[in-house]
């Protein structure tokens, strides 16, 4: 009778915590101390009660709802770990979702190594389709004058083409890429990456494909000197030779000494040091005065560890009473010329070796 109409009404707000940090007895409520340890009791039994309800619920929980809320909890742990990465920036250095790469280049829309980053995040899924998507997105996305990195991107594309698309599909995006990029760039870029698949189809593919450069870019020195690395990185020597042949004739006569000496090098890579010897050797009786030829004839010799030839070489340079003589050069370069051969024989030969060059400078100052 003496409480109060109201005090029944409404949320008990008394859920047993304790929110001023005070004790119960410490709030100047009314209560007496007898009765808040009845109320202590009262709640413990409630709360040892509501324990063994629990504990019994979740014994009569099935392993499918189990399995559920740990499945909701590992969720919350991942967007927990999203969150702080977010907060902290290490988001930005690794990106794991489609939102942080698009939330990355929002800001950097030229980057094509975000746009690459970007399609291998779905390539990793297995989902090929989005990774063109993306590459689709990246080309309207990047600005016409950053064209290294369309052409970056285009190749990334064309690399998803070569490995699990169709010969169509290559050559569909051969021709958009030929319209957006250089072509000729973009056509060498796609014979580097055919070869590094390095199977029968594509080796195929990248033949035909080196046929047509050769027939619309002839003016190009690059076309025909990668082509020809090509035949005779897959043993076609005599193709190669051939090869070289027709591109002395389609390009003009400036471009042929760093054609052919480019050529020579490719041989000396492929185990032709024969071969190319006669093509330096070629060259610097056409250009007595090159000096730099001489120079690459002589570190390919050593590279190779033809020492002896490299000392023919050299001796058919300085000795000017030979009718054989290699080269024709003046004083000044005659000095480079003997300074590089002692240098070499410091490294390679003996002390025996250095006092020859040493006897064969002395000879052609005094038959000066």
């Amino acid at each position: 009778e003496d409480e109060t109409p109201g005090k029944n009404t409404g949320l008990d707000t008394n859920v047993g915590f304790d929110w001023s940090g005070k004790t119960l007895a410490e709030n100047s409520t009314g209560l007496s101390k007898e009765k808040q340890g009845d109320d202590s009791s009262d709640d413990d039994s409630e709360s040892s009660d509501d324990d063994d309800d629990n504990s019994k619920s979740e014994e009569k929980l099935p392993h499918r709802s189990k399995r559920t809320q740990a499945a909701r909890r590992r969720e919350e742990l991942v967007t927990s770990q999203r969150e702080t990465a977010l907060a902290d920036g290490t988001a930005d250095d690794n990106p794991e979702t489609s939102a942080d790469f698009e939330r990355l280049l929002a800001s950097d829309p030229n980057s094509s190594e975000l746009w690459i980053r970007y399609m291998a995040f779905h390539l990793t899924l297995a989902d090929i389709d989005a990774a063109r998507k993306v590459a689709d997105k990246a080309f309207s996305r990047i600005e016409f004058r950053e064209e290294r990195d369309k052409i970056n991107v285009w190749c990334a594309l064309l690399t998803i083409e070569v490995k699990y698309g169709s010969k169509g599909s290559v050559d569909e995006a051969l021709a958009r890429a030929s319209q957006q990029v250089n072509p000729k760039h973009i056509h060498l870029r796609l014979c580097e990456i055919m070869e590094k698949e390095a199977s029968s189809s594509t080796l195929e593919h990248s033949d035909e494909l080196y046929k047509k450069m050769c027939k619309k870019f002839k003016s190009k020195k690059s076309v025909w000197l990668a082509y020809a690395k090509f035949l005779l990185a897959n043993s076609r020597h005599e193709e190669a030779f051939a090869l070289s042949k027709r591109a002395l004739q389609s390009l003009p006569k400036y471009k042929h000494i760093w054609l052919m000496s480019h050529f020579g090098l490719s041989l000396y890579e492929n185990s032709k040091p024969e071969q190319a010897r006669a093509v330096f050797e070629a060259l610097l009786r056409e250009n007595p005065k090159r000096t730099d030829l001489l120079s690459l004839l002589i570190d390919q010799e050593v590279k190779h560890g033809e020492m002896q030839t490299v000392r023919q070489i050299c001796t058919r340079v300085a000795n000017t009473s030979n009718p054989d003589r290699l080269m024709k050069l003046n004083d000044k370069q005659m000095k480079k010329f003997f300074k590089k051969w002692f240098t070499v024989e410091e490294s390679h030969g003996t002390e025996e070796d250095c006092e020859t060059v040493k006897a064969a400078a002395r000879q052609y100052v005094e038959s000066q």
